[in-house]
């Protein structure tokens, strides 16, 4: 039913623009949408210039290394897989932190109760630091941005912890694999597999520090040359200027 609605929607068009290149396949390949009439850009893009490394004014203890998840509190958002690896890691590294940013967003069918956030924060496992109008201070503070998301565009969570320079941990699904380069600049994993992400952030806690902050260099580097908003808008307004010649 839904490809028929696709294709139904999509009869008419003249040019269609994917987020990522798996969507784009993935329409082309049903027959949704004529390889011809199909692009694909890199999401909306990022201003780098107002997403780059900052200092970290928050205190750690020594060897705290903090993972932390940005996003709505939904589970489709990888919230549980997230913080059941860290009850993982805990039992080998109690020191680590693990925290949560965003808040519970009650419209969606998709979001956790807050029974369940609560028994969490109970428990110890992480720390809710809620929404916030300006996530740069906390990412400053982090050592990854985990996005164990199990289907996304291109996560705008992890193109701002790259341009910050941290490494990063997320899902082997479309849009989000576009962002990682494996081992070079953070790791996938398979989705909905807390036992796999806890191994990638054991990895990462247990590699030196040096290769960490290259991984987060690399991952910045990566941003700026394929998620700088300018690029993509440029690339947006080709696709314009195509559709307008034909």
């Amino acid at each position: 039913m839904s490809i028929r609605l696709y294709k139904i929607a999509f009869a008419k068009a003249h040019t269609v623009v994917f987020e990522n290149i798996d969507d784009r396949l993935l329409f082309n390949t049903l027959g949704i949408v004529e390889a011809t009439k199909s692009f694909s850009v890199k999401g909306c893009g990022i201003d780098t210039t107002h997403f780059q490394p900052l200092p970290n004014w928050f205190k750690k203890e020594q060897n705290a290394l903090v993972f932390t998840f940005l996003g709505r509190f939904l589970y489709d958002k990888g919230i549980v897989e997230f913080v059941e690896a860290a009850r993982i890691v805990k039992k080998k590294y109690p020191q680590i932190l693990f925290w949560l940013v965003g808040e519970i967003d009650n419209e969606n069918p998709s979001a956790i109760k807050n029974t369940l956030l609560h028994e969490w924060l109970v428990q110890g496992i992480i720390e809710n630091k809620g929404f916030v109008d300006d996530v740069r201070p906390l990412i400053a503070a982090s050592d990854c941005i985990v996005c164990p998301s199990y289907r996304e565009a291109i996560p705008r969570v992890l193109q701002e912890g790259m341009a910050m320079a941290k490494p990063i941990i997320t899902t082997d699904v479309a849009g989000c694999r576009e962002a990682v380069e494996g081992g070079k600049n953070g790791f996938l994993v398979p989705v909905q597999s807390a036992e796999k992400l806890a191994q990638a952030m054991v990895q990462l806690i247990e590699m030196p520090e040096t290769k960490r902050l290259e991984m987060g260099k690399n991952g910045q580097q990566k941003v700026i040359d394929e998620f700088d908003q300018n690029f993509i808008a440029a690339d947006i307004l080709k696709i314009i200027e195509k559709a307008l010649q034909n």
